[in-house]
């Protein structure tokens, strides 16, 4: 399940690319630290909200700037339904 929750997580982070780094240049892994405590958080967590909460703070942490818990929900929840809702 780890496995999956990584796929998916880097997937959305990637293309969400919060701070443009990846439309700068910066290589594919650059948000690898920040998505792997996503990972976990997606992992422990009971509902989208939580993990749109642990996107917010795990963002705000490493880059010491605020992030809009509207657009880390949207995450948060794309992220929740294909890795719980999608399943076949």
């Amino acid at each position: 399940m780890k496995n999956i929750a990584t796929d998916i997580v880097t997937k959305h982070i990637n293309n969400w690319d919060p701070i443009y780094l990846l439309a700068g240049g910066a290589p594919d892994d650059e948000y690898e630290d920040e998505i792997e405590q996503i990972v976990e958080a997606v992992l422990e967590s009971k509902d989208e909200i939580e993990i749109a909460e642990a996107i917010q703070s795990i963002f705000e942490f490493s880059f010491t700037m605020d992030f809009d818990f509207d657009k880390c929900y949207t995450i948060a929840k794309s992220i929740w339904e294909e890795l719980y809702l999608d399943e076949k």
